[in-house]
């Protein structure tokens, strides 16, 4: 079947380079003189009747497509400037590039005003953003994107200087954690994506949906104030450049998983849906927790209501298939009468597989006298991962006149994991060798929709206003665990664990069910006017700009959890307890003498969350000359943050209430010593507010780590000075090279720790007295064209990303590590990328490097739990691109070249050094990951 549907691709290959027998000429029109780009120039084909061709974008650039092969006539004309031949050759499946120069006609000159949609997805709009931005800023356009393949914008956002990615999903800016970032969707912060951490999944947005993203690193007064690494926003596309139909098909093969046999559990016949918690969940009717609590023994409706769950978890041993990808894109311009309507939707589906081998480690004290930690546990899992996403955006622009506009977007995301984990080891407490099983299945459901409008008032006032709604349902059904032991050096049977009554355990023959709703209700409303100033009134790079504006923010969250777990009754049959695999759930075990379930659930597993931010602003930009400008403002933030839950055991009740009201002033100062060069500084005030999960006190049993994650009600919010320096320079329209500096000082920063709680580990959160990080950063994107005489360097395009940071904590707490860097933080990252693009040729070939420097994953302290720190890795990934004809394109891929391994070493000693003396905690490969697709344009 594999074969099969390779040789399906190959045909479709095949067949649409035999049957594209035409050409295109495309490229950009520029002012001889300053060079800008000439907006709305004729460009047609000499002789063609009727008129072939099309006008210049705001950028300059033009294509035409369909032109037949051989000698063509290009003719460029506009208004106030002379008309111009250009004489090239076409051929077959070939674009040919024409980048011209056009002069004024100084005798017919005359004052040309011209009203358009401006593109923003270009790596020259994007540049032009950030060098008119009155923020320190960095980003990456669609154009970009599309030449590195990255699927999604995770793999996106690690091409923007500073920035590293966590776990494939989160964003780290400056080498701080990824609490410390705000992500906006198109002006709308983003509604949460996880439960146990304050972060955005960045892998639920398809690249092909991103027009632009830009990431804010300096704060102003119209900008959020729950910031330290930086403000995202990312803008999906509204405006098409045409109508049009697009269809993308890839598939995967990743290196120790495809083609491989491994253990899977049989799952449900809807998993491959995204949808399958549905056939998961506890029916309505399933007994409550209070019947079965107040069951000293289980009666026969509870007995059967346990029989009759789903059944899904038979393992099985099957080889893995190559992931798919598929995509349809619609794109159209209608006009309404004298209003224009535009749309811009994408539907995307992916199947992806993934077998992680992992080995871990856990270590009694360090002894000194030997140079090494004895160990207390050595496991050895296979961890096999199915995911599954449903995408679908839907993006409207009603475009009125060229004085207003209204938006309306949306972005619908499903995701499922669906996990099967084979453990196997020992452990030196007890003297026995476990092997373990955990049959997981995770769906995600989640929506961002925004309505605003944009609106020019009177020519010298610009009203934006913006309503938002986000939702996220997680659903977490039926995660089943359990641990199969024998003693050391036996060959006896592995018999399963049960822990009776009051010391149940979540990994010892449990099922455990838990849901998650959020919904978010914002608006936004901005208010800018624009003041002439004398002398200058045709010059709009001198106007004074008045700001003023509000947000509003509502979010509701619920979660609740319900367990059980197999209890013996004391005369079950040796055969039951000894049967292998997950046979231990087979409904045939159930019975009052054999197995069954108790209801475990506690008073802590559940809780209700609410917050309500309402912030206000005023800010001005006053450019004091032509060279030197300012941006001042300052943002009043009034955030009440609730909680309610138990205290478990006790079943007393926590209530959080966090009012908190917070005055955020922010400068940005910028002098421009040429139209190419200037100088930024910029001072904000910023708060990092805790996540819900964060405070609620509900333990969760991890069993990828074996520890349990618990929450911490005491959290206090942290505040944060910022202070940028970046010094910036515009060689061309497309190029830039910036080198900054920085300082950040943490009131109260919030830190992942781990700690030994009695029976086990447990990771939690908690604060820290203080820490700073200074750092600086060098960004270079820049053209090789004309460094030499080769045709084959002109095509190059270079990027690098340089960051190197330096922090410091202070802790305030006794047993806790001072004097070291903030938790999550890389002291160093480095982005570098060499671009080659042949337009005529349609190739592009890519090469990108990332490294992430060492940094902290847990903080541990100076008794039993030294500090945990993941180290770094070195990540290659090569890409081609080649178009075929007008409407073909495919691409290949090749990610994690090196395929190093992910670690996570200990510092054992205490010695903040990582040498061969310490030892591993857990480390892993994911593969080196090949890829094909195909993309047709129609």
């Amino acid at each position: 079947m594999t074969r099969n549907y390779f040789l399906l691709l190959f045909f479709l290959v095949f067949a649409s380079t035999v049957f594209a027998q035409t050409g295109s000429i495309k490229g950009t029109i520029v002012d001889a003189q300053n060079k800008e780009a000439v907006i709305g120039a004729t460009v047609i084909l000499k002789g063609s009747t009727p008129p072939v061709g099309t006008a210049t974008d705001v950028e300059g650039n033009f294509e035409i497509t369909g032109i037949p092969s051989g000698p063509q006539t290009v003719i460029v004309s506009y208004v106030s400037y002379k008309p111009k031949e250009i004489d090239v050759t076409v051929y077959p499946n070939q674009a040919v590039l024409i980048n011209a120069t056009v002069e004024e006609d100084v005798a017919n000159l005359a004052e040309v005003k011209i009203v358009g949609q401006r593109q923003t997805f270009t790596d020259v709009s994007v540049i032009t953003e950030i060098k008119q931005a009155e923020q320190i800023a960095v980003g990456i356009s669609a154009q970009q994107i599309q030449k590195s393949q990255d699927r999604d914008a995770s793999q996106v956002i690690r091409r923007v200087p500073g920035v590293s990615i966590q776990d494939d999903r989160f964003v780290i800016i400056r080498g701080l954690n990824e609490r410390y970032n705000t992500v906006m969707l198109n002006d709308a912060i983003t509604p949460s994506s996880e439960v146990d951490v304050k972060s955005f999944s960045f892998d639920l947005i398809p690249s092909s949906a991103i027009d632009r993203m830009l990431i804010y690193k300096s704060g102003s007064a119209e900008l959020p104030g729950e910031f330290a690494g930086g403000i995202i926003k990312i803008y999906t596309k509204t405006v098409p450049d045409e109508n049009g139909l697009t269809l993308s098909l890839s598939t995967g093969i990743r290196g120790n998983t495809t083609f491989n046999s491994v253990q899977d559990y049989k799952g449900s016949s809807t998993d491959w849906t995204g949808f399958g918690a549905s056939s998961r969940v506890l029916s309505s009717n399933f007994p409550s927790t209070s019947t079965l609590q107040s069951e000293n023994r289980p009666s026969e409706n509870s007995l059967n209501a346990f029989r009759n769950l789903p059944e899904y978890y038979t393992l099985q041993t099957k080889t893995v298939n190559p992931d798919l990808r598929a995509s349809l894109g619609y794109n159209a311009k209608f006009q309404v009468g004298d209003r224009k309507l535009t749309t811009f939707n994408n539907i995307n589906y992916s199947s992806t597989n993934q077998y992680l081998p992992t080995s871990q480690h856990r270590y009694l004290q360090f002894d000194a006298s030997n140079g090494e930690s004895e160990i207390q546990s050595k496991y050895d899992d296979q961890l096999f991962k199915q995911n599954v996403r449903l995408g679908v955006l839907s993006n409207w622009a009603l475009i009125l006149n060229p004085n207003h506009k209204i938006e309306f977007r949306n972005l619908f995301n499903q995701l499922s994991n669906k996990e099967t984990n084979f453990r196997q080891g020992y452990n030196t407490d007890n003297s026995t060798e476990l092997q373990s099983y955990a049959f997981r299945y995770e769906s995600k459901s989640i929506y961002s929709g925004q309505l605003g409008g944009t609106h020019e008032l009177s020519g010298a006032t610009t009203l934006k206003w913006l309503g938002a709604y986000g939702l996220t349902h997680r659903d977490e059904p039926d995660y089943r665990r359990f641990v199969t032991s024998r003693r050391i050096g036996s060959t006896d049977p592995f018999r399963v664990e049960i822990v009776p009554g009051s010391n149940a355990s979540l990994s010892r023959g449990a099922r455990f069910y838990s849901t998650l709703n959020e919904y978010t209700s914002s608006f936004r409303v901005d208010l800018e006017h624009r003041i002439k100033r004398n002398g200058y009134e045709d010059d709009e790079n001198m106007e004074i700009k008045l700001r003023a504006g509000a947000y509003g923010e509502y979010k509701d969250r619920s979660f609740k959890a319900r367990w059980f777990n197999l209890t013996n009754p004391g005369n079950t049959p040796e055969e039951i307890l000894s049967q292998p695999g997950s046979q231990i759930f087979d409904s045939e075990n159930i019975g009052l003498d054999k197995l069954y379930y108790a209801e475990r659930t506690n008073y802590d597993d559940r809780y209700d969350a609410q917050n309500t931010l309402l912030a206000g602003y005023i800010g001005s930009y006053i450019p004091f000359s032509n060279k030197f400008n300012a941006s001042l403002g300052v943002r009043v933030e009034n955030n009440v943050q609730k909680l309610q839950s138990r205290q478990r055991g006790s079943g007393t009740n926590i209530d959080v209430n966090n009012p908190i009201l917070r005055v955020l002033p922010s400068a940005n100062f910028a002098y421009n010593f040429t139209e190419k060069t200037l100088l930024r500084l910029a001072y904000s005030m910023s708060v990092n507010r805790p996540e819900f999960r964060e405070l609620a006190p509900f333990t969760y049993y991890d069993f990828n780590f074996d520890v349990s994650r618990v929450g911490n009600s005491e959290l206090k919010t942290p505040s944060i000075q910022n202070i940028d320096l970046r010094y910036e320079i515009y060689p061309t329209a497309g190029e830039l090279i910036s080198f900054a500096v920085f300082y950040k000082h943490f009131t109260n920063p919030i830190e992942a720790r781990i700690r030994y709680a009695g029976s086990g580990i447990s990771f939690y959160v908690d604060n820290a007295e203080s820490a700073y990080t200074t750092g600086a950063e060098l960004e270079v994107r820049k053209s090789l064209k004309g460094i030499t005489t080769s045709n084959f360097v002109d095509n190059l395009t270079l990027l690098l990303n340089a960051s190197y940071i330096k922090s410091n904590v202070l802790t305030g707490f006794a047993g806790q590590e001072n004097d070291r860097q903030l938790q999550g933080q890389s002291p160093y990252l480095i982005n570098a990328g060499l671009y080659f693009n042949d337009l005529n040729r349609g190739w592009q070939v890519n090469a990108l490097y990332n490294v992430v420097g060492r940094r902290i994953f847990l903080v541990g302290d100076n008794d039993l739990q030294p500090t945990v720190y993941e180290m770094q890795r070195n990540v290659i990934d090569l890409n081609i691109i080649k178009s075929i004809g007008e409407h073909l394109e495919i691409k290949l891929g090749i990610q994690d070249l090196l395929n190093q391994p992910y670690r996570l070493i200990q510092d054992s000693n205490g010695d903040k050094k990582i040498t061969s003396v310490d030892e591993s905690y857990q480390t892993y490969r994911k593969g080196t990951y090949s890829t094909i697709g195909l993309t047709y344009k129609f």
